[in-house]
């Protein structure tokens, strides 16, 4: 029952707020347009709060080295070299196996890792989970880059990764907050208000624009693939990565995290980049769509099953 509550309490808010959302969308409260936006002000202002606040307030005594995001970056790179050698095998149309090899690479880690985690460990103690965030948002991004150039045959400029790595906001905020905890500096009581008040509004308006934004018309040609890659994202890889992490001794935060990162349905931000670079932006929207609506009953199954072997 115990574990029953857990997954629960994980799920249950996480589709409230995406509900909220789309009877917000459909009582015309707000669109489609107004969201996006509204997505601008999450993802430069409240997602690299929430991610300084995570790891600025917790305790890092808890922290046991690095094993865990080596272990991350090591899965991250072994889907890397999947989507190059082995997907383009099996989808033969470029543009579409690009489109869902990111898809299988990158996770929507800040939203949906910070929501479960702090539903399982509590606000103020998961900044083991956050760090993981920190390290591999970067490091898939740029394999995603990277794959989507390989797949258009150009290059990815090494010096382009890097200098937008430097300036994604979620890493500054992250090295803010290490540097910060390094030194044991506090900042001042009311910018601390202000910043955590701000990061607080994340989650929520995250979820409020993924019902607004939910739209789940007709898959048309690519119901198959979108089968396969929905199964790939939420069962094949935890299934795979979790299960090995597990017979590798992780546990608690740091298994947690590794969970998260192989569990989250796909990021948002996969289908701009999927536009830009010439995927199959169709597939990698739909992929984005399904991901989100399906991750809530297979998160609540991954949730209570870890849960009731105490490994979380």
């Amino acid at each position: 029952m115990n574990s029953f509550l857990m997954a629960a309490r994980v799920v249950v808010p996480m589709a409230m707020m995406m509900a909220v959302g789309v009877l917000m969308r459909t009582a015309k409260i707000t669109d489609r347009p107004t969201m996006k936006k509204v997505d601008q002000i999450v993802s430069k202002v409240c997602m690299p709060l929430l991610m300084f606040k995570n790891i600025y307030t917790t305790d890092f005594a808890q922290f046991n080295g690095a094993g865990y995001l080596l272990y991350g970056a090591a899965g991250l790179v072994a889907l890397f070299l999947f989507g190059v050698f082995v997907l383009p095998k099996i989808m033969r149309e470029p543009p579409r196996a690009a489109a869902m090899a990111q898809a299988l690479l990158r996770p929507n880690y800040i939203l949906f890792g910070s929501a479960v985690a702090e539903s399982i460990y509590g606000e103020g103690n998961i900044g083991i989970v956050m760090l993981m965030g920190a390290f591999a948002v970067p490091f898939f991004n740029a394999l995603a880059v990277i794959l989507l150039e390989i797949a258009r045959n150009s290059t990815a400029s090494p010096a382009k990764l890097l200098k937008s790595i430097c300036k994604n906001a979620i890493v500054q905020a992250a090295v803010i907050a290490l540097v910060l905890k390094l030194l044991s500096l506090q900042i001042p009581a009311m910018a601390e208000d202000v910043a955590f008040d701000l990061a607080g509004m994340a989650t929520p308006l995250s979820f409020l624009s993924l019902g607004v934004s939910l739209d789940i018309g007709a898959i048309g040609r690519n119901r198959k693939p979108l089968m396969l890659g929905i199964a790939g994202r939420l069962l094949v890889i935890p299934a795979l990565f979790v299960t090995a992490a597990i017979a590798m001794g992780f546990r608690g935060p740091e298994l947690c995290a590794i969970f998260l990162l192989f569990a989250a349905p796909t990021a948002v931000s996969s289908y701009p980049l999927a536009v830009s670079m010439d995927a199959d932006p169709e597939l990698a929207g739909q992929m984005v769509i399904f991901t989100t609506v399906c991750c809530l009953p297979t998160f609540f199954i991954w949730v209570m099953a870890l849960s009731s072997f105490g490994l979380f």
